[in-house]
């Protein structure tokens, strides 16, 4: 049977023409973005050196020029970011999590190059940030071009998105184990075989060309750390407990200073630059600072920073960070974070080594440690920390240690604060992506959720009489046609059976010389969501669903009306949820006030999606009624007048709600 065009939609698994091309396709695209990829990490940071070795040449390390080389670069990065690709700035992971979550995993292509000029730029003139941000948003960028060339579904270009994103991390540390898990642990969150596979292959892709270009060892040269003492154990222990604190005052201090530039009544434009001549004072006196920090990394896992130096870099590291990121800059928060990590864990053991009798490991092993569960604590990705920095060193001695640190430090820093680094910053912006995952009414459910096995089929020699009595006594709209092996052979639709009537010599006419081929079929294992975009897009009324073996045996037809009746199965479920957890909310505690208003049709957010109403930061939508139904509030719901809108508010957030209210013509009652 034919199958769709590269170019169009499909519902075959993995875009395909027939069973054995399904999981062809998908690696062939998967290696195309990672290759990709690959190529954007060799210039990304040959650029990076380049730009580097310009701007910090013999003539200005060590004297006042530095100060003002980092508020340079922030003027030649502010308005490429403002002016052309606002996405481009911060740490670029939230972007991508937010792409996936409220624009079907779309990113323009222009964020590919402007995010990787602007973070050049960036880096290079010395800014706090990390190089990873940058490359996983541009790789991901470059796998949602990919798919949006392609008229890919949804499903196929989010994973295409993850394999960028993951081909960033291989390709710019030299860590492909490391990349597929934080695509899977932090981008998709889904460790299913399926999406495995492909960021797999991305992964291994980016990899080999960074490492024909780039070189292939470890991005650390640390010696082989063991642990010397089973007594040490509750040293690292006592460190994963400080690696979540410094993880969450972190992301205080990100979360404080991007707040306290946002409000800055100033050209957005010029921040980059005042926050760059902030950090240049901070290099001036702690020059480990500038950049991503890898030398100074380097240096703590070898032990050869004074331990009053270690302890400064924990702080100022962290507030220079706060400023490039806070400021506009482009950059990442990975390298940073292991930064953070590895001063902290290194002055950790220098100050355990001289107060405790019985031998220990060397400090650069508490740094190693102390890397690996800051980035766990802040990212709540463990299994990506544990592997990262196995691959980042090529130390596998420090297995036990590190697990209990990280192990210990998630924990922590999961009760200290719910959501990661790259979450919060979103739900600031008051986008719950948890949230709207689980309002995807027909997301996890497959075709054989909504088929029916209810269908009729004629062999193909079967005269227009009986094709005509078989219609009417069944009141199909469609007979599928087979052959003398039972093979599905075509289709025939009610309106051709009542073209045949009109046909002189029709008695002559048997169901083959009817039927059409069947260009369109699916598999009951597919996702439903995607077969019924397909169908909508189609204008499919019904479509035949086929073995995942033989294709040419008909199991079922799936109709527009079983999905119909399956999603209001699905609505129907969670209105009961919503108007228990709204009951709920109703008991909590007094520092909460609920507000209900009614969308007037003069209002200006009438027409809307909820994600372009600029509500202030913490406040979300907590139920929608809409003509006695509820509707799930989420960025893609649009705004229609005479909606009921429910919303639980913190006491600190009434004043500006109320404002906002009073400012879109909306009165609450």
């Amino acid at each position: 049977m034919a199958g769709f065009n590269l170019k169009d939609f499909s519902i075959r698994r993995g875009m395909v023409f027939d069973s054995g091309v399904h999981f062809v396709r998908p690696m062939l695209l998967a290696v195309a973005v990672g290759v990709g990829t690959g190529f954007l990490v060799v210039a990304f940071i040959k650029s990076i050196l380049w730009m580097t070795a310009f701007c910090f040449n013999p003539a200005t390390n060590g004297t006042w020029k530095v100060i003002f080389i980092p508020a340079v670069g922030g003027l030649l990065a502010g308005p490429l970011i403002v002016f052309f690709a606002p996405e481009a700035k911060g740490h670029g992971v939230p972007e991508v999590l937010k792409a996936i979550a409220l624009r079907g995993a779309r990113i323009r292509p222009i964020v590919t190059v402007i995010k990787a000029v602007a973070s050049v730029l960036s880096i290079g003139a010395g800014f706090s940030v990390g190089r990873e941000g940058p490359i996983v948003q541009s790789g991901a960028a470059l796998g949602s071009s990919f798919g949006q060339w392609l008229k890919l579904p949804e499903a196929m270009i989010r994973n295409l998105v993850a394999c960028g994103a993951g081909a960033g991390i291989a390709g710019v540390f030299n860590t492909p184990i490391a990349g597929v898990m934080f695509a899977s642990e932090v981008i998709l969150r889904d460790f299913g075989a399926s999406a495995l596979s492909t960021v797999v292959v991305a992964a291994v892709s980016s990899s080999i060309i960074s490492r024909i270009f780039l070189g292939d060892h470890p991005s650390f040269s640390v010696p082989a750390y063991h642990l010397q003492n089973p007594q040490e154990i509750f040293l690292y222990f006592g460190l994963g407990i400080l690696s979540a604190l410094a993880a969450v005052s972190f992301m205080s201090t990100l979360e404080w200073s991007e707040t306290k530039f946002e409000n800055w009544k100033f050209p957005d434009w010029l921040k980059p630059a005042c926050a760059g001549l902030l950090v240049g004072c901070l290099g001036f006196v702690f020059p480990q600072i500038f950049g991503s920090g890898l030398p100074g990394i380097q240096a703590a896992l070898n032990g050869n920073l004074p331990l009053h130096i270690l302890l400064s870099l924990v702080f100022v590291k962290i507030v220079a960070t706060a400023i490039s990121l806070g400021g506009g800059s482009s950059g990442g928060v990975f390298a940073p974070l292991l930064f953070t990590g590895a001063v902290l864990g290194g002055s950790f053991g220098r100050l355990a080594s001289m107060h405790y009798g019985f031998s220990l490991a060397p400090d650069g092993a508490y740094a190693l440690v102390g890397m690996a569960s800051t980035f766990a604590a802040a990212a709540r990705a463990p299994i990506t920390s544990i592997l990262i920095v196995f691959e980042l060193t090529g130390s596998y001695g420090m297995i036990l240690p590190i697990m209990v640190a990280v192990v210990t430090a998630t924990s922590i820093a999961q009760i200290i604060s719910k959501d990661s680094i790259y979450l919060s910053r979103l739900k600031r912006k008051g986008i719950d992506i948890k949230s709207f995952e689980e309002s995807r009414v027909l997301e996890g459910l497959k075709v054989s959720d909504a088929m029916t096995r209810d269908f009729q089929c004629v062999h193909q020699d079967t005269n227009a009489r009986q094709l005509v009595d078989v219609m009417s006594q069944n009141l199909a709209k469609t007979i599928f046609v087979t052959d003398r092996r039972n093979a599905l052979s075509g289709m025939i639709k009610s309106t051709e059976i009542n073209n045949v009537l009109m046909l002189e010599g029709k008695d002559f006419l048997i169901a083959d010389d009817i039927a059409v081929v069947c260009k369109e079929h699916t598999f009951a294992d597919e996702p439903l969501n995607e077969v019924a975009q397909v169908m909508a897009a189609k204008h499919l009324t019904e479509i035949a669903v086929v073995d995942t073996f033989d294709t040419s045996k008909i199991i079922g037809v799936l109709k527009s009306d079983d999905i119909f009746r399956v999603y209001a199965e699905g609505v129907s479920k969670r209105e009961e949820i919503l108007n228990h957890q709204a009951g709920e909310r109703m008991l909590e505690p007094s520092d909460t006030k609920t507000f209900i208003f009614t969308v007037t049709p003069r209002s200006p957010i009438v027409g809307k999606l909820i994600k372009e109403l600029n509500l202030p930061p913490g406040v979300h939508f907590n139920l929608v009624k809409r003509s006695n139904r509820f509707a799930i509030p989420h960025g893609n719901l649009l705004m229609e007048a005479r909606d009921q809108i429910t919303v639980i508010v913190m006491a600190q957030q009434q004043e500006a709600l109320l404002e906002w209210l009073k400012h879109n013509k909306l009165k609450v009652f």
